[in-house]
């Protein structure tokens, strides 16, 4: 239950954050095991996230690697839910 407590506190800080003008990233390119190794913590600790937060340059309406730098493009959403 813990790591679903740690999201749910996540999800709260970033709503409270953009309603402060405060942006919020989430880094999702690194390795768990290699960031416990540096930060030199307990094996049984796991890695749930590594934030970047403050006042933001510019407001983009789009994330700002959204099609760059190697990362995916947006794929049209699926009509999974629609009733044929």
């Amino acid at each position: 239950m813990a790591e679903y407590s740690v999201v749910a506190a996540i999800s709260t800080l970033w709503l409270a954050a953009r309603a402060e003008g405060i942006g919020i990233g989430w880094v999702s390119i690194l390795t768990p095991a290699h960031i416990n190794k540096l930060l030199d913590v307990p094996e049984t600790w796991r890695l749930i996230g590594y934030f970047c937060l403050g006042y933001p340059q510019a407001d983009d309406s789009a994330p700002s690697l959204s099609g760059s730098v190697g990362s995916s493009a947006r794929r049209p959403m699926r009509s999974c839910c629609a009733a044929d």
